[in-house]
């Protein structure tokens, strides 16, 4: 892979083309499970979002998915969801998490979710720092859950989070896990910039912490190169508050992005707005490019429509809003020569 063959995209025709997709989106068969607002029903198994703006019916993730450390599930075809839910009624309420971490990793859980797997398209993961015991429930997800189904076309998205909340064997397994699940499927690795630097850190051993500003775009782009050799991923993704690159074997891109203001993108559900545009991307088999820009979008759109999820029309009224705002801010510019 050459690090500094970076290709800059220009967002406009991409934008063009995805508001043309959206404008009449096709009923999909895909089901779409993600974790509930704060403003949801109180039982998850009534919990039914309805169609979204992208034709695919969303309901609520079940609890013991969340637990295992899953922020949304995509999958192939709408299922019926009440085996998911009834493992609630099995989690043990000790305060203690190694109860709690037996029960998940069960016989009972494994049994009720090989099926799910086998109609999955995407699962995307919780940030791993920020989550006890991820590790190991990944392992054992990955081991007596992933591997027994042998599905082969999934998608994984993972978030490793704040590398130097940990200790540095424990990052290095980490990514020994996330690496593994490439077997069954393509692996994405999301950080944001300063997470890239602190896990770029850990890999090096390197123990003092220059900020990212105070760091060039080359240099930053060869560390970010750098990450994505040392694991066993298909992509990493590495995105700013103006900007998101891609790493894969066989091309790099750099992608502009609408700013958006700093509480929205530090936002607790800001990943999760994310990880659904573009889930919903792979799930309309758009190229990488589009899934990035599409996850971009809906990041966007809800963070500016403020709390609260918006019904079909508004919500998809609120997506091409958001296209055209960015469509007029690359007039701008700052950001017209990059690609003149």
């Amino acid at each position: 892979m050459e690090t500094l063959n970076l290709e800059i995209l220009n967002p406009g025709p991409i934008l063009a083309d995805l508001k043309i997709q959206l404008q009449e989106p096709a009923v999909s068969l895909h089901s779409y499970l993600r974790r509930p607002t704060a403003s949801g029903s109180p039982v998850f198994s009534v919990w039914n979002f309805g169609i979204n703006p992208f034709g695919i019916r969303e309901s609520a993730l079940p609890e013991v998915l969340q637990l295992l450390g899953i922020r949304s599930l995509t999958l192939n075809a709408a299922q019926d969801l009440s085996p998911l839910y009834n493992l609630s009624g099995g989690i043990p309420h000790t305060g203690n998490d190694a109860d709690k971490w037996r029960y998940l990793t069960s016989d009972a859980v494994t049994e009720v979710m090989q099926p799910f797997l086998r109609n999955c398209r995407a699962i995307a993961f919780q940030d791993w720092a920020s989550l006890s015991g991820a590790s190991g429930l990944w392992s054992c997800l990955l081991r007596d859950t992933i591997k027994p189904v042998g599905t082969q076309g999934l998608e994984f998205i993972f978030y490793l989070g704040d590398a130097l909340t940990r200790r540095s064997f424990q990052v290095e397994e980490a990514i020994d896990i996330i690496a593994g699940f490439s077997a069954y499927g393509q692996v994405t690795v999301a950080l944001d910039e300063d997470e890239s630097i602190k896990l770029w850190m850990v890999l090096n051993g390197v123990h003092n912490y220059d900020s990212v500003v105070n760091q060039t775009f080359p240099d930053l782009k060869k560390k970010f190169a750098s990450i994505f050799r040392s694991i066993n991923i298909e992509r990493l993704l590495v995105y700013s508050a103006s900007q998101a690159m891609l790493f894969t074997r066989h091309t790099q891109f750099l992608l502009a992005r609408k700013k958006v203001a700093q509480q929205f993108e530090m936002a607790p559900e800001a990943r999760d707005h994310f990880i659904e545009g573009f889930c919903m991307g792979l799930a309309q088999q758009m190229d990488m490019v589009r899934c990035v820009a599409l996850g971009l979008i809906v990041f966007g759109s809800r963070s500016e429509a403020g709390a609260g999820l918006a019904r079909f029309d508004a919500a998809r009224q609120q997506l091409f809003d958001y296209i055209d705002q960015w469509t007029n801010d690359l007039q701008q510019p700052e950001i017209m020569y990059l690609y003149q």
